[in-house]
């Protein structure tokens, strides 16, 4: 059976009357965004990062076939091509900040790609908060300075924006990572990201060790004392998530996706399918669509 292709949303469609449309960021109230975007809780992905934060309600949020419950305060964390979908309450409360990659590098060049919950299939896109009023007055003063349209306002979400990923990431590295040494960490962070990059034509643990000038033994033990996996564990499971992506949300053919994932053949490429999920993509299709 034919699957429909998952929509990709870009910035300017959510951007529609806005009285400044810059393309590089946009906010909005969570419970505008549900009510006004038709479908917008079904599976798509989004060609930006989202950094959302769920202050109230309940339900579900989706992220690459992982299912999370909402449990408020709550951030979730967005990499552009993730695919995920939701099932919110009709109090659901929050507030939602989209921006483009290079408006967060053209002032902290390569800041974006070092921060936990973003280019990672280990750890947790999200992070429970703090019930202080350090989180929600933050985001509010970021929101009233987008919606105020001051002069040089670009500038002040940027900082805003800043200094809400880097308190997220203390908080994230504090919960998550506790006793585990930070230059471990950057190093699988890193190969994450060049893993990101480059799983469809690199598949050995010596081409991403080479890239890290380390060794693959090296990789591996970083990797494994880290998230608890090896280095050859994460490009399986990345390429894993690819696969289940363009199975559930695309029109492709099994043979195409073997084609576009670089497997030799149809054969090979439904054998690993099943050794990495117990099920062959054909199963797989049927079971979730």
């Amino acid at each position: 059976m034919k699957q429909k292709q998952f929509p990709v949303y870009c910035i300017e469609e959510f951007q529609q009357g806005a009285a400044s449309r810059d393309n590089v960021f946009f906010m909005t109230r969570l419970e505008t965004l549900v009510q006004r975007f038709e479908n917008i809780d079904k599976p798509h992905s989004h060609t930006f990062y989202l950094v959302m934060m769920v202050t109230g309600g309940s339900g579900t949020h989706t992220i690459d076939f992982v299912t999370h419950q909402i449990e408020p305060p709550q951030l979730f964390f967005l990499t552009p091509g993730q695919v995920h979908s939701w099932n919110l309450s009709a109090d659901i409360t929050g507030i939602s900040v989209f921006f483009e990659a290079n408006f967060f590098l053209q002032h902290h060049p390569q800041r974006l790609y070092q921060y936990p919950f973003f280019h990672s299939q280990q750890h947790k896109p999200l992070l429970s908060l703090p019930k202080d009023k350090f989180w929600t007055d933050l985001m509010g003063c970021m929101y009233r300075e987008y919606d105020a349209q001051l002069p040089h306002r670009n500038e002040v979400l940027l900082s805003f924006l800043h200094i809400l990923l880097e308190n997220a990431a203390r908080l994230y590295r504090s919960e998550a990572f506790q006793g585990k040494a930070p230059g471990a960490l950057a190093k699988v962070n890193e190969f994450e990201l060049q893993l990101n990059t480059h799983f469809l034509h690199k598949r050995e643990v010596k081409d991403y060790a080479d890239m890290l000038h380390i060794t693959p033994n090296h990789l591996n033990v970083l990797c494994k004392t880290t998230v608890g996996k090896t280095a050859s564990q994460l490009i399986h499971d990345r390429v894993m998530v690819e696969a289940q992506r363009l199975l559930l949300h695309s029109t492709m053919s099994i043979k195409e996706i073997a084609y576009k994932l670089h497997f030799d053949d149809n054969s090979y490429f439904s054998r690993f399918f099943k050794k990495h999920s117990g099920k062959t993509p054909e199963q797989f299709r049927k079971v979730e669509s």
